[in-house]
């Protein structure tokens, strides 16, 4: 059997050579790797896979690996990566508060000022026990209160004008950006840059009913086209530029639902911001007598006395969140400030190019245009990717904290539901990455005489249904490991 092993080797290449344009490896993975990956049910797509084992420095298996692809949302794991490395583990963003004028007779005669410096998880729902312990909104309204002030004779001004620009990037589609996980990078975020839609259908095909509106304080004016169909989850669709108030809502939603939530980007997250605030301070029995401003530019003649300074969870909390639920918001954020570390700049151009020159020497150039995978011109091949997970696994102080931010097979995160029922549950932890026709996985898995196997799997081009795309992604994976 061990003498045919190479010439059945050569059958598969042979009759796969059209899909397989880059082969090597141990010959027992390749073997059991060719029947599946050269599947009709392909249909033309490209599927690479890096495997290898970190104990034994062996490439394992490596088909197609050399191949740059649309990763989706593996990509956070460069992300992340890099910025462990480059800002490390307990770095905290921070948010100021204060005022300009003068305090006179329980009157503060000025402005209110919220300025932010790229934090994405102020009041975010993913850290609602850290903000019930540390609200800077309350805690301001209390020292207000302490130094005796009853009323703002001024505005409520939210200054995000510590990002050189807060917009989306330029290569994500227009059907992505209003939606909830297209929220847009901005240096005062709150609520996860996101809020949410609440419909009622009826059993037969009509127009959503839409009964309520989280936060309700959220400027916004719903037009609504969205219908209620025989699906069995969400089919809608959010459209809307960054600062427009106005959001178009299309697509299908289940029958009989009641209360479906449907999320969406929020259009101003700066002015709901200072909104959120004066709401707080109006609780606490201060009045504000003018008007809630949102600002994108700085105004360097200001005389800010500050108040407070917030500060978020650590940066191995946030990464943890990012790629254990998938967040691109939190990723996108934490390249900026990458860029700020290393070029003074803000910019997701000059985020993603200081990310790309901390792997350089482990990866050789990638083609990185955000931070998040949402933008379909990144491409990264799978070799970079072990690349990246070697690194992390063998040379980074930050090993524990990366290791221990990736999701486990069956158990948690986006891979809850993967492996659950399988000899992988609880021996494979990894980022996933889904979009239109594309489906990833990468991560590390522990074998059952403890070597540790870094490994990618990235398909494109696929036109299989996603749930099917799934089970193909997660067979290989079982047949190669398992």
């Amino acid at each position: 059997m061990k003498l045919f092993a190479p010439f059945l080797i050569i059958f598969f290449f042979l009759y796969a050579n059209s899909f397989c344009q880059s082969i090597s490896g141990d010959s027992v993975y390749i073997s059991k790797a060719l029947p599946l990956l050269t599947d009709s049910d392909w249909q033309g797509s490209i599927v690479a896979i890096t495997a290898k084992d970190l104990k034994d420095n062996k490439v394992l298996i490596d088909v197609n690996g050399n191949y740059n692809l649309t990763p989706a949302s593996i990509l956070k794991i460069i992300s992340t990566g890099a910025a462990i490395n480059m800002l490390h583990a307990d770095y905290r963003f921070k948010t100021e508060l204060g005022y300009t004028g003068f305090i006179h007779d329980s009157v503060l005669v000025g402005n209110i000022i919220i300025k932010g410096y790229g934090d994405p998880t102020l009041y975010s729902k993913f850290f609602s026990a850290y903000y019930k312990k540390y609200s800077p909104f309350d805690s301001l309204a209390l020292l207000l209160k302490n130094k005796d002030i009853k009323q703002v004779r001024g505005k409520i001004i939210s200054d995000a004008s510590f990002f050189d620009y807060n917009l989306p990037t330029s290569t994500w589609i227009v059907g992505d950006v209003a939606n909830y996980f297209g929220a847009s990078p901005c240096a005062l975020s709150i609520f996860d840059d996101e809020y949410s839609l609440y419909f009622n259908t009826d059993d037969t095909v009509s127009l959503a009913r839409l009964v309520k509106i989280s936060p309700s304080h959220v400027p916004i004016e719903i037009i609504n086209r969205l219908q209620g169909g025989k699906v069995t989850g969400d089919q809608s669709i959010i459209y809307g530029d960054m600062f427009d108030s106005t959001r178009m809502v299309t697509g299908i939603i289940p029958f009989k639902s009641d209360s479906f939530e449907v999320r969406g980007s929020l259009p101003n997250p700066p002015l709901v911001a200072a909104l959120t605030l004066r709401n707080k301070l109006k609780e606490a029995g201060i009045e504000i007598t003018d008007s809630v401003v949102s600002r994108f530019e700085c105004d360097t003649a200001e005389k800010f006395q500050l108040l407070l300074t917030h500060y978020s969870p650590t940066l191995d909390k946030i990464i943890q969140v990012t790629n254990l639920y998938s967040i691109n918001l939190f990723a996108e954020h934490i390249a900026r400030l990458c860029g700020y570390e290393r070029f003074k700049s803000t910019t997701t151009e000059m985020g993603v190019l200081a990310i790309n020159r901390f792997w350089k020497n482990y990866t050789g150039d990638m083609l990185l245009y955000d931070a998040s995978g949402l933008s379909r011109f990144n491409a990264v091949s799978t070799r970079q990717f072990v690349s990246v997970l070697e690194y992390m696994y063998t040379k980074s102080r930050f090993k524990k904290e990366f290791y221990n931010s990736l999701p486990v097979a069956g158990e948690s995160g986006t891979l809850l539901k993967m492996f659950a029922k399988t000899k992988a549950k609880g021996k494979l932890v990894a980022k996933t990455g889904t979009m239109s026709n594309t489906r990833s996985l990468a991560g590390y898995i522990t074998t059952h005489d403890k070597h540790v196997i870094a490994f990618t799997i990235i398909v494109n081009n696929c036109p299989l249904p996603t749930n099917v795309l799934r089970q193909k992604t997660e067979a290989i994976i079982l047949k190669l490991f398992f």
